[in-house]
């Protein structure tokens, strides 16, 4: 509440209770009015029953009495005329109380007696109260009942008021008369107006009290409240102070990244849109680099989230410390940033930019070694290319994937023809999703063979055959895949369509010798991906020894250890692993003896210049002696000439796969051309 202040807290502080207790006063007043009138109007029901009940029968007694004496009267005199005017002298002369009287009708209406003489003799039949005739509805009602009744009606006492009335009727049949006794509720009256003043007197006293001890509780909680006005403000004022510093706390939180303190993606872009506004009225320029780390995965990977949040954090004080005070410097999330130059000419970007990535390959010290990072940037300028802010990210994150694609440590300027490669690349990952469950995919076959010129086995390779594209090779896609998430997918598709054509050659009694898979790290390092693949084995019924998967040194190479667990965790199934392109990834050796696997795949680019290349020859050599050392085969890819098949022999390798032999060739192909003889036999 903005008007509440440190100031004004002991105000409100003591202004709460009193209005606190005001509305309890008046709340219990008005509970307590109500209780009591509810309960009046209880007491006022029951009072009227039990009147009525009390007149109900003392009403039937005194006709009873009435009905014996007038019919000791009849026997006595045995005439009608006679036995009539003594009954009139002797209830003329009984006394009843006020409650009530007797009064005697023939069968016509006429009056027979009265306590009021006035209507002695008078024919009432037609006598009418609120619209019924009452000595009418008495007689027909006491005729209806002959041991007598009781009948309510609407009648008038002597003062005019309306009354419900309650009187007892009996036919005395041998003088054909009518016996009643009539009753006035004068005193039901009085007796529910002495109630009504007696509750009202109970009303007054309670309001007072409840008046008289709501002051009392107030003077007490003020004097209490007087003294804890000061603490309560001094709290006030501290929490008041702690809301402040959170307030900023969260709009720090909200737009400046946390690790680096740098401008996070969201309060960057609010900045250069306002910049964008500026170069518009000013006729200015700016450029935005999309700056990305091009090792950090492996220090990330290698050392642990501790030493790469030190790495990041380097990176940005290099940033923020090497650009003006006008420009920018935000960090995009993982290891992008993103920088604002502001009213800069293009000439001038290039200087600044080899200069910033000169700074990124400064050492970083960490764990006591130094590492050496470098970047990739790309570049788009406003207005040149655009005046959109979200367009001028886009563009300069294009651009960088340029720079990091042409060999890292560079930068490159944006160009239209990025965007086109870009939406190439964005209409492929769409069209990914799709392949799986249009059937777009393909497998291929290379075989590999031994030194007695034996098929040992396959590879298997994916391709896509694309709608438009045509048969695309997994260069093209693959990274696509791991970027969306696909690849795991991709490869146990792969591997179970392997099994699949597999188990054909074997149905048609072909031997097809061990099959090779390509599967990443990723898909290694899920948690149910042996248990996937073991499923694969018994929904096929499929021997895991024939199946060999292949990791490529540089991925098992990132966390040694790690890879180590996992291999030994599918290896369990029976499943051999081979080292895919080795020679390209830096293993270390102390690693590789630990390493749970079967061979060692010489990646292609130490063969293809055998024997022009006396370094590749003698790497090669090396690489076979040290496979045979560690009890491991050697398969050698892209052997592509005698020379170099020979080469490989030789030397001791055991397995060669290239185009010497054949390319990946569809299963159709792969059967005619390695699995029957020359004549057609199997």
């Amino acid at each position: 509440m903005a008007f509440i202040t440190p100031k004004n807290i002991p105000k409100f502080i003591i202004l709460l209770p009193i209005i606190g207790i005001l509305i309890t006063t008046i709340l219990l007043s008005i509970v307590t009015i109500y209780t009591i009138k509810s309960n009046f109007k209880k007491e006022k029901e029951v009072i009227t029953q039990e009147f009525f009940n009390n007149l109900q029968k003392t009403t039937k007694q005194r006709v009873e009495l009435t009905y014996n004496i007038i019919d000791a009267l009849y026997k006595n005199k045995k005439d009608y005329n006679q036995t009539i005017k003594i009954m009139q002298k002797v209830l003329a002369k009984m006394r009843w109380d006020k409650k009530g009287y007797i009064f005697v009708f023939d069968f016509y209406g006429n009056t027979l007696y009265h306590p009021n003489h006035y209507y002695m003799t008078i024919n009432r039949w037609n006598f009418e109260r609120n619209g019924v005739k009452v000595i009418r509805l008495l007689i027909q009602e006491a005729l209806k009942h002959p041991e007598g009744t009781y009948v309510k009606y609407l009648a008038y006492n002597p003062d005019g008021s309306p009354k419900q009335k309650v009187s007892f009727v009996k036919i005395y049949y041998p003088l054909k008369i009518v016996i009643g006794n009539g009753v006035y509720l004068n005193y039901l009256d009085k007796k529910l107006l002495q109630k009504q003043k007696n509750n009202q007197e109970s009303l007054d006293f309670t309001i007072k009290n409840i008046i008289i001890t709501s002051t009392i509780i107030l003077i007490f909680m003020l004097i209490i409240i007087y003294y804890f006005a000061s603490i309560l403000k001094d709290l006030f004022t501290k929490y008041d102070r702690e809301i402040n510093h959170e307030k900023a706390t969260l709009f720090k939180k909200a737009n400046f990244d946390l690790l680096t303190n740098l401008h996070n993606r969201e309060h960057f872009l609010l900045e250069l849109k306002e910049h964008l506004k500026l170069i518009k009225r000013n006729n200015k320029k700016l450029a935005i680099l999309f700056v990305d780390l091009d090792q950090f995965k492996e220090i990330n990977d290698t050392l642990g989230h501790q030493y790469g949040d030190k790495v990041l954090k380097t990176i940005a004080n290099r940033l923020k410390e090497n650009i003006r005070n006008i420009d920018i410097v935000s960090r995009f999330g993982g290891d992008e940033f993103v920088i604002l130059l502001y009213d800069i000419e293009p000439n001038k970007i290039t200087d600044l930019i080899s200069f910033l990535l000169t700074k990124i390959k400064e050492p970083i010290s960490l764990n006591k070694e130094k590492y050496y990072l470098s970047a990739s940037i790309g570049v788009s300028i406003a207005p040149i290319d655009s005046n959109d802010a979200n367009k001028l990210v886009k563009y300069s994150d294009t651009a960088m994937y340029k720079a990091k694609k042409a060999g890292k440590d560079r930068f490159e300027f944006y160009t239209n023809s990025m965007s086109d490669e870009a939406n190439k690349r964005i209409l492929l990952k769409n069209a990914l999703h799709e392949a799986l469950e249009n059937q777009e995919f393909i497998l291929y076959f290379q075989p590999q063979i031994d030194k007695n010129q034996k098929l040992y086995g396959m590879e298997v390779l994916i391709r896509w055959n694309h709608p438009t594209e045509g048969i695309l090779s997994p260069y093209y896609f693959m990274p696509l895949a791991i970027e969306i998430g696909l690849v795991d997918k991709i490869d146990l598709w792969v591997i179970e369509q392997a099994i699949i054509q597999y188990k054909k050659w074997i149905q048609q009694g072909y031997n097809p010798g061990i099959i090779s898979c390509n599967i990443t790290m990723k898909q290694l390092e899920k948690d149910n991906f042996a248990k996937s693949l073991e499923e694969l084995f018994k929904k096929h019924y499929f021997d895991a020894h024939n199946l060999n998967l292949e990791l490529t040194e540089e991925s098992i190479m990132k966390n040694p250890q790690k890879s180590i667990e996992m291999i030994n965790k599918i290896k369990k199934l029976g499943i051999k692993i081979n080292i895919d392109d080795f020679g390209t990834g830096y293993s270390s050796l102390a690693y590789l003896k630990k390493f749970p696997v079967s061979k060692l795949k010489i990646d292609r680019s130490f063969i293809k210049d055998i024997p022009k290349n006396k370094d590749d020859e003698m790497i090669v050599k090396t690489v076979i002696n040290l496979a045979k050392n560690l009890n491991l085969q050697i398969v050698a890819e892209g052997v592509e000439t005698k020379i170099q098949k020979d080469f490989i022999f030789e030397n001791g390798g055991e397995f060669i796969q290239g185009y010497f032999y054949s390319p990946p060739i569809s299963a159709t192909e792969f059967e005619e051309k390695f699995l029957k003889d020359t004549n057609g036999n199997k």
